[in-house]
Protein backbone atom coordinates (compact mmCIF):
# COMPACT_ATOMS: atom_id res chain seq x y z
CA UNK A 1 0.00 0.00 0.00
CA UNK A 2 1.37 3.42 -0.94
CA UNK A 3 1.94 6.22 1.55
CA UNK A 4 -0.90 8.70 1.41
CA UNK A 5 1.53 11.60 1.29
CA UNK A 6 5.08 11.39 0.01
CA UNK A 7 7.54 14.04 -1.01
CA UNK A 8 8.64 14.49 -4.58
CA UNK A 9 12.13 13.29 -3.62
CA UNK A 10 10.72 10.08 -2.10
CA UNK A 11 8.68 9.49 -5.26
CA UNK A 12 11.70 9.91 -7.55
CA UNK A 13 13.86 7.61 -5.44
CA UNK A 14 11.33 4.77 -5.53
CA UNK A 15 9.90 4.98 -9.08
CA UNK A 16 11.48 3.64 -12.30
CA UNK A 17 12.81 6.58 -14.29
CA UNK A 18 11.49 7.50 -17.73
CA UNK A 19 14.93 8.92 -18.62
CA UNK A 20 18.26 8.22 -16.91
CA UNK A 21 21.23 9.50 -18.93
CA UNK A 22 24.39 11.59 -18.59
CA UNK A 23 24.83 14.44 -21.08
CA UNK A 24 28.11 16.09 -22.07
CA UNK A 25 27.43 19.48 -23.61
CA UNK A 26 30.34 21.53 -25.06
CA UNK A 27 29.08 24.71 -23.37
CA UNK A 28 27.13 23.63 -20.27
CA UNK A 29 29.43 20.73 -19.40
CA UNK A 30 28.42 17.34 -18.02
CA UNK A 31 25.09 16.90 -16.27
CA UNK A 32 22.46 14.17 -15.74
CA UNK A 33 18.87 13.92 -16.91
CA UNK A 34 16.91 11.79 -14.47
CA UNK A 35 13.14 12.20 -14.59
CA UNK A 36 9.75 10.50 -14.52
CA UNK A 37 7.01 11.60 -16.95
CA UNK A 38 3.38 10.85 -16.08
CA UNK A 39 -0.17 12.26 -16.24
CA UNK A 40 -1.32 14.07 -13.11
CA UNK A 41 -3.80 16.55 -11.72
CA UNK A 42 -2.11 19.46 -9.98
CA UNK A 43 -3.63 21.25 -6.98
CA UNK A 44 -1.71 24.48 -6.42
CA UNK A 45 -2.20 26.11 -3.01
CA UNK A 46 -0.90 29.65 -2.79
CA UNK A 47 -0.43 31.05 0.72
CA UNK A 48 -2.92 33.90 0.65
CA UNK A 49 -1.45 37.40 0.82
CA UNK A 50 2.09 36.08 1.34
CA UNK A 51 3.76 39.43 0.58
CA UNK A 52 1.77 41.19 3.28
CA UNK A 53 2.48 38.36 5.72
CA UNK A 54 6.21 38.73 5.04
CA UNK A 55 6.00 42.44 5.91
CA UNK A 56 3.83 42.04 9.01
CA UNK A 57 5.46 38.96 10.59
CA UNK A 58 9.07 38.47 11.64
CA UNK A 59 11.08 35.82 9.73
CA UNK A 60 10.74 33.22 12.53
CA UNK A 61 7.00 33.93 12.67
CA UNK A 62 6.75 33.28 8.92
CA UNK A 63 8.38 29.87 9.44
CA UNK A 64 5.88 29.15 12.22
CA UNK A 65 3.02 30.20 9.95
CA UNK A 66 4.22 28.02 7.07
CA UNK A 67 4.62 24.96 9.30
CA UNK A 68 1.06 25.44 10.58
CA UNK A 69 -0.11 25.72 6.98
CA UNK A 70 1.70 22.50 6.01
CA UNK A 71 0.27 20.60 9.00
CA UNK A 72 -3.25 21.76 8.14
CA UNK A 73 -2.76 20.82 4.48
CA UNK A 74 -1.57 17.31 5.41
CA UNK A 75 -4.63 16.86 7.63
CA UNK A 76 -6.81 17.32 4.55
CA UNK A 77 -4.98 14.46 2.83
CA UNK A 78 -5.48 12.18 5.83
CA UNK A 79 -9.16 13.05 6.15
CA UNK A 80 -9.91 12.56 2.44
CA UNK A 81 -7.87 9.33 2.30
CA UNK A 82 -6.18 10.27 -0.97
CA UNK A 83 -2.65 9.51 -2.19
CA UNK A 84 -0.55 12.49 -3.27
CA UNK A 85 2.97 13.61 -3.98
CA UNK A 86 3.77 17.02 -2.50
CA UNK A 87 6.23 19.73 -3.52
CA UNK A 88 6.76 22.64 -1.13
CA UNK A 89 7.69 26.04 -2.57
CA UNK A 90 8.49 29.22 -0.63
CA UNK A 91 4.97 30.67 -0.80
CA UNK A 92 2.88 27.74 -2.04
CA UNK A 93 2.40 23.98 -2.03
CA UNK A 94 1.91 21.77 -5.08
CA UNK A 95 -0.02 18.51 -4.64
CA UNK A 96 0.06 15.92 -7.43
CA UNK A 97 -2.76 13.38 -7.87
CA UNK A 98 -2.34 10.52 -10.35
CA UNK A 99 -3.56 7.02 -11.10
CA UNK A 100 0.14 6.17 -10.91
CA UNK A 101 0.03 6.52 -7.15
CA UNK A 102 -3.47 5.50 -6.22
CA UNK A 103 -6.10 7.98 -7.44
CA UNK A 104 -9.11 6.41 -9.13
CA UNK A 105 -10.10 9.88 -10.33
CA UNK A 106 -7.27 12.41 -9.81
CA UNK A 107 -9.44 15.45 -10.67
CA UNK A 108 -12.14 14.45 -8.15
CA UNK A 109 -9.50 13.75 -5.48
CA UNK A 110 -7.93 17.18 -6.03
CA UNK A 111 -11.32 18.91 -5.82
CA UNK A 112 -12.33 17.05 -2.65
CA UNK A 113 -9.01 17.82 -0.97
CA UNK A 114 -9.50 21.50 -1.82
CA UNK A 115 -13.08 21.34 -0.50
CA UNK A 116 -11.86 19.92 2.83
CA UNK A 117 -9.49 22.87 3.17
CA UNK A 118 -12.31 25.33 2.49
CA UNK A 119 -14.67 23.53 4.89
CA UNK A 120 -12.14 23.35 7.76
CA UNK A 121 -10.33 26.68 7.69
CA UNK A 122 -10.40 27.29 11.42
CA UNK A 123 -7.25 29.45 11.32
CA UNK A 124 -8.33 31.54 8.31
CA UNK A 125 -5.51 30.52 5.95
CA UNK A 126 -7.81 31.14 2.94
CA UNK A 127 -5.42 29.64 0.35
CA UNK A 128 -5.80 30.52 -3.32
CA UNK A 129 -6.55 27.15 -4.96
CA UNK A 130 -6.12 26.21 -8.61
CA UNK A 131 -6.33 22.87 -10.44
CA UNK A 132 -5.15 21.66 -13.86
CA UNK A 133 -4.37 18.28 -15.43
CA UNK A 134 -1.98 16.89 -18.04
CA UNK A 135 1.50 15.50 -18.51
CA UNK A 136 4.20 16.52 -16.02
CA UNK A 137 7.82 15.53 -15.55
CA UNK A 138 9.42 15.19 -12.13
CA UNK A 139 13.19 15.12 -11.94
CA UNK A 140 16.34 16.29 -10.22
CA UNK A 141 17.81 19.70 -11.07
CA UNK A 142 20.88 21.44 -9.68
CA UNK A 143 24.65 21.03 -9.65
CA UNK A 144 26.95 18.19 -8.54
CA UNK A 145 27.08 19.84 -5.12
CA UNK A 146 23.31 19.43 -4.61
CA UNK A 147 20.37 18.22 -6.67
CA UNK A 148 16.77 19.04 -5.71
CA UNK A 149 13.54 17.37 -6.79
CA UNK A 150 11.44 19.53 -9.12
CA UNK A 151 8.35 19.08 -11.26
CA UNK A 152 7.53 20.84 -14.53
CA UNK A 153 4.79 20.98 -17.15
CA UNK A 154 1.93 23.08 -18.47
CA UNK A 155 -0.49 21.90 -15.71
CA UNK A 156 1.81 23.44 -13.08
CA UNK A 157 1.65 26.82 -14.79
CA UNK A 158 -2.08 26.64 -15.47
CA UNK A 159 -3.01 25.55 -11.92
CA UNK A 160 -0.89 28.32 -10.38
CA UNK A 161 -2.32 30.95 -12.73
CA UNK A 162 -5.92 29.75 -12.22
CA UNK A 163 -5.55 30.07 -8.46
CA UNK A 164 -4.67 33.74 -8.89
CA UNK A 165 -7.66 34.55 -11.11
CA UNK A 166 -10.26 35.52 -8.51
CA UNK A 167 -13.71 36.34 -9.91
CA UNK A 168 -15.76 39.28 -8.69
CA UNK A 169 -17.61 38.80 -5.43
CA UNK A 170 -16.99 38.07 -1.77
CA UNK A 171 -16.45 34.37 -1.08
CA UNK A 172 -15.11 32.33 1.83
CA UNK A 173 -13.23 29.80 -0.33
CA UNK A 174 -12.65 29.25 -4.05
CA UNK A 175 -11.36 26.48 -6.33
CA UNK A 176 -10.59 27.48 -9.95
CA UNK A 177 -9.79 25.20 -12.90
CA UNK A 178 -10.05 25.13 -16.73
CA UNK A 179 -13.60 24.61 -17.98
CA UNK A 180 -12.36 21.66 -20.08
CA UNK A 181 -11.70 19.73 -16.83
CA UNK A 182 -15.38 19.82 -15.81
CA UNK A 183 -16.71 17.58 -18.62
CA UNK A 184 -20.36 18.08 -17.73
CA UNK A 185 -20.16 16.73 -14.17
CA UNK A 186 -22.77 17.75 -11.61
CA UNK A 187 -21.72 19.36 -8.35
CA UNK A 188 -23.50 16.62 -6.37
CA UNK A 189 -21.44 14.04 -8.26
CA UNK A 190 -18.16 15.73 -7.39
CA UNK A 191 -19.14 16.84 -3.88
CA UNK A 192 -21.61 14.20 -2.59
CA UNK A 193 -23.92 15.66 0.03
CA UNK A 194 -22.92 14.58 3.52
CA UNK A 195 -25.34 13.15 6.04
CA UNK A 196 -25.75 14.66 9.49
CA UNK A 197 -27.57 13.48 12.59
CA UNK A 198 -30.48 15.63 13.76
CA UNK A 199 -32.79 15.54 16.76
CA UNK A 200 -34.43 12.21 17.24
CA UNK A 201 -31.37 10.62 15.64
CA UNK A 202 -32.80 11.13 12.17
CA UNK A 203 -30.21 11.46 9.46
CA UNK A 204 -30.53 14.30 6.96
CA UNK A 205 -28.39 15.47 4.09
CA UNK A 206 -26.34 18.52 4.99
CA UNK A 207 -26.88 21.39 2.54
CA UNK A 208 -23.79 22.10 0.44
CA UNK A 209 -21.91 25.34 1.11
CA UNK A 210 -20.41 25.23 -2.39
CA UNK A 211 -21.77 26.64 -5.64
CA UNK A 212 -20.62 26.02 -9.23
CA UNK A 213 -19.99 29.19 -11.20
CA UNK A 214 -20.54 29.83 -14.88
CA UNK A 215 -17.61 29.56 -17.31
CA UNK A 216 -15.58 32.77 -17.68
CA UNK A 217 -12.91 33.69 -20.15
CA UNK A 218 -9.44 34.81 -18.99
CA UNK A 219 -6.47 35.84 -21.12
CA UNK A 220 -3.35 34.25 -19.62
CA UNK A 221 -0.03 35.75 -20.78
CA UNK A 222 1.83 33.08 -22.75
CA UNK A 223 -1.15 30.70 -22.67
CA UNK A 224 -3.88 32.73 -24.35
CA UNK A 225 -7.64 32.86 -23.92
CA UNK A 226 -8.78 30.16 -21.47
CA UNK A 227 -12.22 29.27 -20.16
CA UNK A 228 -12.24 28.86 -16.38
CA UNK A 229 -14.75 27.52 -13.86
CA UNK A 230 -14.99 28.28 -10.15
CA UNK A 231 -16.51 26.32 -7.28
CA UNK A 232 -17.02 28.72 -4.39
CA UNK A 233 -18.16 28.57 -0.79
CA UNK A 234 -19.99 31.60 0.59
CA UNK A 235 -20.16 30.37 4.20
CA UNK A 236 -17.38 32.17 6.12
CA UNK A 237 -15.52 30.65 9.03
CA UNK A 238 -15.97 32.37 12.39
CA UNK A 239 -12.57 31.92 14.03
CA UNK A 240 -11.45 33.06 17.48
CA UNK A 241 -7.86 33.46 16.30
CA UNK A 242 -6.15 33.52 12.89
CA UNK A 243 -2.97 31.69 11.90
CA UNK A 244 -1.25 35.09 11.66
CA UNK A 245 -2.14 35.90 15.27
CA UNK A 246 -1.26 32.40 16.41
CA UNK A 247 2.21 32.60 14.83
CA UNK A 248 2.84 35.80 16.81
CA UNK A 249 1.49 34.17 19.96
CA UNK A 250 3.71 31.07 19.63
CA UNK A 251 6.81 33.12 18.92
CA UNK A 252 6.05 35.33 21.91
CA UNK A 253 5.98 32.22 24.12
CA UNK A 254 9.23 30.98 22.59
CA UNK A 255 10.98 34.26 23.41
CA UNK A 256 9.42 34.43 26.89
CA UNK A 257 10.79 30.95 27.67
CA UNK A 258 14.31 31.79 26.51
CA UNK A 259 14.32 29.59 23.39
CA UNK A 260 15.02 32.49 21.00
CA UNK A 261 18.77 33.16 20.91
CA UNK A 262 19.54 35.64 18.12
CA UNK A 263 23.12 35.81 16.89
CA UNK A 264 24.90 39.11 17.48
Amino acid sequence: MRNRCQTLTDFLLTEPLTVDVEINDPVAGSFPLKCVSFDATVLHLWVHDFSRLSLELSPPEIILYMNMFMGWMRESIEQEGVSVVERFLDSSVVLLFSTRFGSANPFFDALRTARWLGDHDGLLFKPDMGIASGEVAAGFTGTPKEYAASVFGRPLLLAAASARMKPLGDMAARITFPEAEWQGFSLDEVFPLREMECRGKERMREPSAWQLGDPRSVDFPGIGETELRDICSFVPWVATVSAREKAREWFGRIKANGYYKPQK
